[in-house]
């Protein structure tokens, strides 16, 4: 029995490239075309496994990582696609399953419209082309992207999918602000309770105490669209935080300005968010009616401006700054620091954020004292350092290589087009001479050949630019692995130390008679 697997996949680019009522690109016509592949064949559908709205770079697609377990699991013979872009447009998917796991698993992989199969072996070489070509699609659509919305922030559109707290997206136009007046007057409200001398705390504590929805549950009662799993699993989910007033009050969208381009994702596979730096804003005055008048806005920066603690020349980070989160609502834990009764050595201790912002429902209500947590982090990264860090049993386990060996293929099929393309030239002009070829004729295929030589080259350069990415992170990963191996014993913990360490540490609640839970999550 051959049990088939049917992947199925339409993304927002797919539905730009094609008008909604045409069928080639829908979900009801890539599921007809692999039924009849299978009942030709006599295959049996083991499942059907469909994606929708989701992007080829997306390696958190629900149904596709359903579909690997079951191939994992060896409930898969056959995984069967429209085309290869189906499953996936990035090259280091398709090298790491369709070449690797799916072998490893027992899985054939086949797409219908370019002709992929796992079992010919002559067939690698095009999958790896069509995953190359795939990528630098995902790569041009990105840039594109990227410029479009660029220029529509340049021109004062509004470019986000949820509209600030205080205001709606308009109905008329998805590109332009208006008032929200059910919200617009707490904007204002806090601006007043500001400037009249109220702390961030007072003011999240009135807020919640009257019981006004905070933004984020604002946004999902009036968008059934908008979801955030990790804030509504977190115990702060529907109350108003202190980093949100603070946020309320640098934003300067509310007086009218337009500001966008705050950050941006670092690339189009790497969807972390990186700041820009604020002389990069894009700034447009007027673009929208403003909730709070310019007077009020200059006299909220110049008090923000005179509560502003400026770090002292030459101070550093403290070695857990910015690691150390409550496990029960995952909030930042805030670092207090106090000293002894002679004033002379500072201490420190932790307590949960959420309980310190005023929003007062988190059960992890105990400090933890920041020596003693130091010093329990430094005994179990000594353990770790004992098991698994010495350099005699360290375990070198990179995949690099195999990516590296396989783009150098390419590579080389690639100079070989450019070659083939390039004697294909030669021979065009002694055809011209020998009065083979018109003169027009000579003159279309010298452009067409010209063209392809161009894009072939192109490709052949950003090929080699990925090797050396690829070299280089392999040269990174065995210098860190250096690095780890240096360490023998710890007796206090630095920064250095817990950059290289420590990715997170989660801090329990506090119960009487029993000893407090300390998760650390390693980096390594």
């Amino acid at each position: 029995m051959t049990a088939t697997a049917l992947y199925l996949r339409l993304s927002d680019e797919d539905r730009n490239k094609v008008n909604k009522t045409d069928a080639s690109e829908s979900i009801q016509n890539q599921l007809s075309m692999l039924r009849e592949y299978c009942s030709e064949r006599n295959w049996d559908i083991y499942d059907i496994y469909c994606d929708e709205d989701l992007s080829g770079a997306d390696k958190n697609r629900p149904e596709f990582n359903r579909l690997l377990k079951d191939c994992e699991a060896g409930k898969i013979n056959v995984v069967l696609c429209k085309s290869q872009s189906r499953f996936s447009r990035e090259m280091e998917m398709i090298e790491k399953y369709l070449h690797d796991k799916f072998i490893e698993w027992g899985v054939r992989f086949i797409s219908i419209i370019d002709h992929a199969d796992t079992n010919d072996v002559h067939n690698k070489k095009a999958r790896q082309i069509n995953g190359l070509v795939n990528e630098w699609y995902l790569e041009e659509l990105s840039e594109n992207i990227r410029e479009t919305l660029k220029h529509k922030r340049m021109q004062g559109e509004f470019t986000g999918s949820f509209a600030p707290y205080g205001y709606l997206i308009d109905p008329e136009n998805k590109n332009h602000l208006i008032v929200d007046e059910n919200t617009a007057p707490i904007v204002r409200q806090i601006f007043e309770w500001y400037n009249e001398g109220w702390g961030y705390r007072k003011i999240v504590m009135e807020l919640n105490e009257r019981k006004i929805p905070s933004p984020t549950l604002y946004k999902k009662q009036i968008n059934s669209k908008y979801r955030n799993l990790n804030l509504e699993r977190s115990c702060s989910f529907g109350l108003w935080t202190q980093s949100t007033i603070y946020d309320f009050l640098r934003n300067e969208t509310y007086t009218g300005t337009l500001v966008q381009g705050k950050s941006h994702n670092i690339s189009y596979k790497n969807k972390k968010r990186k700041k820009e730096r604020r002389e990069n804003w894009i700034r447009v005055p007027n673009c929208h009616d403003a909730i709070i008048d310019e007077e009020m806005w200059k006299n909220t920066q110049e008090r923000l401006k005179s509560r502003t603690r400026v770090p002292k020349t030459g101070s550093e980070l403290t070695p857990l700054s910015g690691k150390i989160k409550c496990a029960l609502c995952g909030s930042a834990m805030r670092r207090n620091v106090y000293y002894n009764k002679d004033k002379s050595i500072p201490k420190s201790n932790y307590l949960c954020g959420t309980y310190f912002s005023g929003a007062m429902n988190c059960k992890n209500k105990s400090s933890i004292n920041g020596e003693l947590l130091e010093n329990a982090i430094v005994d179990e990264l000594n353990k770790l350092i004992s098991k698994y860090c010495q350099m005699d049993k360290l375990e070198i386990v990179d995949d690099r290589k195999k990516k590296i060996e396989a783009y150098r293929c390419v590579l080389k099929e690639c100079q070989n087009r450019i070659k083939g393309t390039n004697q294909k030239m030669e021979n065009l002009y002694e055809d011209k001479l020998e009065g083979l070829l018109t003169k027009q004729q000579y003159i279309s295929l010298k452009e067409k050949y010209t063209k392809e030589i161009n894009e072939l080259e192109g490709k052949y350069e950003a090929m080699e630019n990925d090797i050396k990415v690829l070299e280089n992170a392999e040269k990174e990963a065995f210098d860190k692995q250096e690095i780890i191996g240096k360490y023998t014993h710890i007796d206090k913990l630095t920064r250095e130390i817990a950059e290289e360490f420590i990715d997170v540490v989660y801090i329990g609640e506090k119960i009487k008679g029993e000893e407090r839970e300390i998760i650390i999550n390693w980096k390594i």
